[in-house]
């Protein structure tokens, strides 16, 4: 078959043009890389017009011109490659070929054999340079799109073989560049084929990375709370750490994490935690001094100012650890200073790379978050610490304690250190000869008197727990009572020892607080969702009142986000919380789920199951009606000011009335999340009810 080859060009020039328009469309302001991919296909288009209209315009235009073209859409693919996978673009590798074009076709504009066998070879070069930079960024790039890509470029490769061997050997012979023949056809179609295959292949990698990097947001907020609930049970600091940095990891393959902590100076890098970097490098920084220029971490321990160094070989920061770095096959480093809530620097946080890397906006929030988890870690390992060291230290030196310590005979406080004087802003002859009760917060002297009866039935037995004691200067405190029971002037009295720990207790609530509740809208997680849910069963199953839960899932909410950025989303998610706590009881749970999914748990609606249903609908249809009123958002923008975006959306609901079988809380979100699917494929903005398995037998029921 012999095709047409002004026709084909033209098939050509309307393909690459519709297909750049379409990828720059897609990508506007959201992705960099597509539109240098987009801007290559348009020069593509404006490569093969030009050939087409050969002897209608000057020879520059249609030779020189044409190729410069053609070989700046390889360039430029190249370059939003690299910008992809965040390395940086070897420019001179990519941009000497096209220059090298410009100038030797203007030398050729009358030898049509020797342009055709050139820019076969230099197009050939171009493909392997592309090819050479995918196999090397093949870990970071699962997913088809790589798969695609690659064939595309092999697909040019193999043409501009053909046409290079076929001019070579004198079998392939063409005058003009237009002129139609099989085997000038057949090479042009399959360099078309291949310019979609690689156009495809790089579309189909950015998507592929979003549907990716959606699920890595889910699996890191599992492994956030993983790391809250060990900080909240109190596991070992280095246990913590070596959790946190293998979390890490796992989430980002390619990643190589440490946490490295200050010695108790503040000037040296002392223990730390990075089971993935080799022994020889931790052992070589191990006791390193802090400065201006020492690596990564040393300089941001000095500065405390996140340090990015996206290639180490070429940054002076690096000049004296080079070879160290040579040696352990490290290529980028990230440091971020790890501050206490005070604002000293405890240590750093940082991520490595094989390769010279580029951080992205979420390579950055990630870093910031992990060494926020690593502050909380640390400061609460040492707080507990140094409460036990000094429990110690104070129980053998009352007499210079610096430890609240009292006598109580009876109720009465026969001797306070001056240390527990000062804690209560008393003198000593206001707490001696007083009732110790007195001094304790009514909710908790029942448990005061409670303790003391346990004590006299185990005798001498040590004792500790938490109390509320009532200051003078400082209003409420928590104070971690402990003691023994000893004699005192011949009697029977208990020896107290009095810690502050308000301090702690409010990390504490602080840490449970971020296990429990979503740190974006506040509301409680699904953790603590499941948690009321179960006890929410249970009280129905014993009440018989029904019960109702609503799955929501929120409509053109990516759109938003693709649209207006994450700080958009975040502010909409944020303005559906308060809308929805105002369309429920204070009785009624209001949780978010993941993502932009939502539920609501409507507690006591009645012993009468029409009346319940009746119930759930009416809440169901304000909570539908609110969420589609318009939403006024304030987004901050790059200057600093923030611009005023109104947003039309809506919600999809599902509703299960439910008796309460506690264990079946599960199932209960299943079959609402599956009325809230049906009321989605409906047509969205809608209600669709389905009844919770033990209810009744009616089936699904759809409003």
């Amino acid at each position: 078959m012999v095709v047409h080859t002004p026709t084909l060009f033209l098939v050509i020039v309307i393909a690459s043009a519709v297909m750049g328009a379409a990828i720059a469309f897609i990508a506007h302001r959201q992705h960099v890389n597509m539109l240098l991919w987009a801007a290559g296909l348009m020069l593509h288009a404006v490569g093969y017009a030009l050939y087409s209209l050969r002897g209608q315009i000057p020879d520059v235009w249609s030779i020189v011109v044409a190729n410069v073209a053609v070989s700046a859409m390889f360039a430029l693919f190249g370059e939003g490659f690299f910008r992809f996978v965040g390395r940086p673009s070897p420019r001179w590798w990519l941009w000497t070929p096209v220059v090298f074009v410009g100038v030797a076709f203007s030398f050729l504009q009358h030898a049509q054999q020797a342009r055709f066998l050139l820019a076969g070879l230099v197009f050939s070069f171009q493909c392997l340079t592309l090819l050479l930079a995918l196999w090397q960024s093949r870990a970071e790039l699962p997913g088809r799109g790589a798969y695609i890509l690659s064939a595309g470029a092999l697909a040019v490769l193999l043409v501009m073989f053909v046409r290079v061997l076929g001019i070579s050997v004198g079998a392939m012979q063409v005058a003009a560049v237009t002129d139609t023949g099989p085997a000038q056809g057949l090479t042009f179609m399959a360099a078309l084929v291949g310019v979609l295959w690689l156009s495809l292949g790089l579309v189909m990698m950015n998507q592929e990375r979003a549907e990716y990097a959606l699920q890595a947001e889910r699996a890191a907020d599992q492994f956030r709370s993983r790391i809250l609930e060990q900080l909240s049970t109190g596991v070992p600091l280095q246990q913590v750490l070596s959790a946190m940095v293998r979390g890490v990891e796992q989430l980002h393959p390619g990643m190589l994490c440490s946490v490295l902590l200050l010695d108790r100076q503040g000037l040296h890098l002392g223990e730390g935690v990075a089971p993935s970097l080799p022994d020889a490098y931790n052992a070589a920084i191990h006791g390193l001094a802090i400065g201006p220029g020492v690596g990564s971490c040393g300089t941001a321990a000095y500065t405390g100012e996140r340090v990015v160094v996206e290639d180490i070989s070429q940054h002076p920061y690096w000049s004296g650890y080079k070879e160290l770095a040579a040696r352990s096959g490290l290529g980028a480093c990230w440091s971020q200073p790890i501050r206490s809530s005070l604002g000293t620097i405890l240590g750093t946080f940082a991520i490595y790379h094989r390769q010279p890397h580029v951080p992205s906006p979420a390579d950055m929030a990630l870093i910031e978050q992990s060494a926020s988890l690593a502050s909380i870690a640390i400061e609460r390992s040492r707080e507990a610490e140094a409460l036990r060291r000094s429990e110690q230290r104070y129980r053998r030196l009352i007499d210079t304690a610096n430890e609240g310590i009292c006598v109580v005979q009876g109720d009465i406080i026969r001797f306070a250190n001056p240390k527990l004087c000062k804690q209560a802003g008393l003198a000593e002859s206001e707490l001696v000869g007083q009732s110790f009760g007195q001094f304790i917060h009514e909710e908790d002297r029942e448990m005061l008197l409670l303790n003391r009866r346990k004590r006299k039935l185990a005798g001498a037995q040590d004792f500790t727990y938490l109390v509320r004691i009532l200051t003078r200067h400082q209003g409420q405190r928590w104070f971690e009572l402990s003691g023994t029971t000893i004699d005192w002037e011949g009697q029977s009295a208990s020896l107290n020892f009095l810690t502050d720990v308000t301090d702690r207790k409010q990390m504490e609530e602080r840490v449970r607080q971020l296990a429990y509740q979503d740190a974006l809208t506040m509301l409680p997680n699904r953790r603590l969702l499941m948690d009321r849910l179960g006890l929410a069963m249970a009280r129905h199953k014993r009440s018989g009142q029904y019960a109702a839960l609503i799955f929501l899932d929120l409509d053109n909410f990516k759109p938003l986000n693709d649209l207006h950025g994450h700080d958009a989303g975040d502010m909409l998610l944020i303005e559906v919380a308060q809308r929805l706590k105002h369309c429920v009881r204070e009785a009624d749970t209001v949780a978010r789920f993941g993502g932009d999914e939502f539920v609501v748990v409507l507690s006591d609606l009645g012993l009468d199951r029409s009346h319940a249903m009746t119930h759930g609908l009416g809440v169901a249809d304000k909570i539908l009606s609110s969420l589609t009123q318009v939403y006024r958002l304030a987004v901050p923008t790059a200057s600093g000011l923030s611009k005023l975006i109104e947003h039309h959306g809506s919600a999809s609901l599902g509703l299960v009335l439910f008796h309460g079988e506690p264990g079946t809380e599960d199932e209960c979100l299943k079959r609402a999340d599956a009325a809230m699917y049906q009321a989605k494929q409906s047509g969205r903005r809608s209600i669709r009810v389905c009844e919770a398995k033990g209810v009744d037998q009616a089936g699904d029921v759809v409003t």
